[in-house]
């Protein structure tokens, strides 16, 4: 499997990612809260005749109701395949594969404002019944010895170990910028991420087989003139650009569908904000999903996320006192001018999930490794 093209540099990159001849891209990170926000009024903008999304073909008919009114966020898709008629007798079976969504979710609320436009949704990535799922996975043959852009960008923006590369160059500067702009910060990062997996290690072959798959989806959704729009991981967006779609030649060779076998069972199933957290274990999960919540409601506007901090702070010191430690509203208020102070010192236009963090640990842990540092 080939790797496309990737765009040399910043500059490069988002003119290749927002070429207007290509797909409408939006890459996502799966639980973005500020991104989710954004994602209805991209689409307002962008008007497309047709919606792809990241998921499995399997999920298709699941996707109206997982759009439905009625259905109730946090909630997951899981598909368990069928067993793979050329496997071997003792091979074991595999597992379910789960795809959460809350109302942060950035595909989420594409497929709702899909629903209230009457666009039609194609799930667009690579069916589970593909035996390259089954691959083990691995990089793409590089040694990835050298510290890449991810690393230096880490670096620059506060040095931490460790720190997520998207909640600093998306979610923390977000509050008051526009949805085009935080569109392009979030597909300039997907790219920042690619690049140091191209320059290193190498794209694992899974993602560049379900990139061939994407791109075959795409052509097929642009027939006759439509426009489409993908929402898709940043990190692929690079891979599904027009530039991309037209290095596959006039007469790409179309990804063979999986052989036929067992059906996939998919269910619609409920699912809990902590399984969502990653320290669930969840692959893709995402720290504290009650404050990603918040941030969807502040809606980018910076007076309301630093309520949403302050709201914050208030129910950390509560906790805290159920626990039997002393914590009061004198607490909560510094907590938030800690977080307000690092957010300016940072040139934030709000406090984001690190800036809060960071402020519990300086007023209300106290350095202690024991005791009320641990509570």
């Amino acid at each position: 499997m080939t790797t496309p093209p990737l765009p040399g540099g910043p500059d490069e990159a988002v003119a290749a990612l927002t070429a207007p001849d290509g797909p409408y891209l939006i890459g996502v990170r799966h639980h973005a809260p500020s991104l989710a926000a954004a994602v209805p009024a991209l689409l307002d903008v962008a008007r497309p005749d047709v919606l792809l999304v990241e998921l499995p073909a399997e999920t298709q008919e699941f996707l109206g109701w997982l759009a439905d009114e009625r259905t109730v966020a946090p909630v997951a898709l899981a598909a368990v395949p069928g067993p793979d008629p050329e496997a071997a007798a003792d091979a074991p079976a595999r597992g379910p594969a789960f795809y959460p969504f809350a109302d942060f979710s950035p595909e989420l609320a594409a497929l709702r404002w899909a629903r209230d436009a009457g666009v039609p949704v194609v799930a667009c990535d690579l069916p589970l019944a593909d035996r390259s799922w089954r691959e083990p996975r691995g990089s793409g043959g590089g040694d990835g010895s050298e510290p890449g852009l991810g690393a230096a960008l880490r670096d620059r923006l506060t040095g931490r170990d460790g720190d997520d590369l998207w909640d600093r160059l998306v979610e923390a500067p977000a509050p008051g910028a526009t949805p085009e702009e935080l569109r392009r910060a979030a597909l300039l990062t997907g790219w920042a991420l690619r690049k140091d997996a191209a320059d290193g290690p190498g794209v694992d072959p899974l993602d560049l087989a379900r990139e061939a798959w994407m791109r075959s989806r795409l052509r097929a959704a642009g027939r006759g003139g439509r426009r489409a729009a993908a929402v898709i991981g940043s990190f692929h967006a690079a891979a599904l650009t027009g530039a991309a779609l037209a290095a596959d030649g006039p007469d790409p060779v179309v990804p063979a569908p999986p052989p036929a076998g067992p059906d996939c069972t998919v269910s619609l199933v409920p699912y809990t904000y902590p399984l969502l957290d990653a320290r669930s274990g969840y692959p893709a999960g995402i720290r504290d999903p009650e404050w990603q919540h918040r941030v969807l409601d502040a809606a980018g506007d910076p007076t309301a996320l630093r309520e949403a901090v302050l709201r914050s702070a208030v129910e950390v010191s509560a906790r805290l006192r159920a626990q039997g430690h002393p914590s009061g509203p004198a607490d909560a208020r510094e907590v938030t001018r800690v977080a307000g102070d690092l957010a300016a010192l940072r040139a934030l236009p709000a406090p984001g999930r690190g800036e809060l963090v960071e402020a519990i640990q300086t007023v209300l842990a106290q350095g202690e490794p024991l005791g009320r540092g641990r509570a």
